[in-house]
């Protein structure tokens, strides 16, 4: 039995490595999806659509940098409209730069990963909150870096501990409407 017949899923991330088995596994239980990625290797993000085609789901596809407010707000409302709902935001889309000591990040680097890793979150769900009804589901990509302190790692780790504060918010605020918030901390994987 398919327990998500019917359901519409919105993934960041989805080109390639756990974002696109995401999608896939998602459509293996009966979800359409809207898959979001900044890659601009179209090919990535068609083979992730063709991956949900074939397991007899539909998959609308978007290029978006979560970083950029409007390139998510605009590529949500276009899977939505093209869907005609959303029931499921996983934002899984994240990066991991290279490190180092904490005095010694290049800024850029540490802003760079803040605005993926953070701020981008926060996009796909104020992107994807205002479509939702109740008994829907958040589910933030953190890390196990966002439970422990990990050398040579400030930035990323600084911004998977964000998100669990975000996503502890999130609940408080969204629990009243029957909107499950969740975080997932994998370890290290090999995409």
């Amino acid at each position: 039995m398919k327990r998500l017949l019917g359901k519409v899923v919105l993934v960041t991330g989805a080109a390639r490595g756990t974002g696109r088995v995401h999608c896939q596994r998602f459509a293996d239980e009966g979800a359409d999806v809207i898959a979001l990625d900044a890659t601009t290797a179209s090919d990535e993000l068609l083979d992730t659509a063709r991956d949900v085609e074939d397991r007899g789901r539909r998959c609308v596809t978007g290029v978006a940098d979560v970083s950029h407010w409007e390139a998510v707000t605009g590529a949500v409302a276009n899977g939505v409209a093209a869907l005609g709902r959303l029931d499921i935001v996983v934002a899984n889309a994240g990066i991991h730069l290279a490190g180092g000591r904490t005095w010694e990040l290049d800024p850029q680097d540490w802003q760079r990963t803040l605005d993926i890793n953070l701020t981008g979150v926060w996009h796909t769900v104020k992107a994807g909150v205002p479509h939702m009804g109740e008994g829907g589901a958040i589910v933030i990509i953190s890390s196990t870096n966002g439970l422990r302190g990990t050398p040579n790692s400030a930035a990323y780790t600084a911004s998977k501990h964000a998100v669990v504060g975000l996503a502890r918010t999130l609940a408080n605020e969204l629990g009243p409407s029957s909107i499950r918030v969740n975080t997932v901390h994998p370890g290290p994987v090999a995409t």
